[in-house]
């Protein structure tokens, strides 16, 4: 034991109590609310599909945001397997379909989304 370091314990004790008291931070959520709205003009009959995200409800890193942020949101519209289905109503965006590499499994290359109802706490 070349070292002579000396360990301050109570800045060890301090450090894990912070740990213990303070809570995990909380898992990320995307929450959005789906509306359609259908009309017709001149031009045609038109059917237009909006997810707004609910920015209250929503959590941490939004993965949604970003993915229409770099793939682009047409890339990202297509990815949700469900969004056909899916009536107007509040919803969590949810990865689904993930995809690893078996040189990597514990990496996520690969991801659709689908839209699981969401009912807004009460506070």
């Amino acid at each position: 034991m070349g070292s002579s370091e000396v360990v301050n314990l109570s800045e060890i004790t301090l450090a894990a109590a912070e740990l213990l008291t303070n809570p995990k931070e909380p898992k990320p959520i995307c929450v959005v609310r789906l509306t359609t709205s259908v009309w017709s003009d001149g031009n045609g009959v038109h059917i237009k599909k909006t997810l707004r995200y609910l920015r209250k409800q929503c959590r941490g890193y939004n993965i949604l945001d970003e993915d229409c942020s770099n793939a682009g949101v047409n890339e990202a519209v297509k990815r949700i397997t469900n969004l056909d289905e899916c009536e107007d109503g509040v919803y969590k965006v949810v990865t689904c379909n993930e995809f690893a590499a078996w040189e990597t499994p514990h990496i996520i290359e690969d991801y659709d989304y689908k839209l699981i109802p969401y009912e807004i706490p009460k506070h």
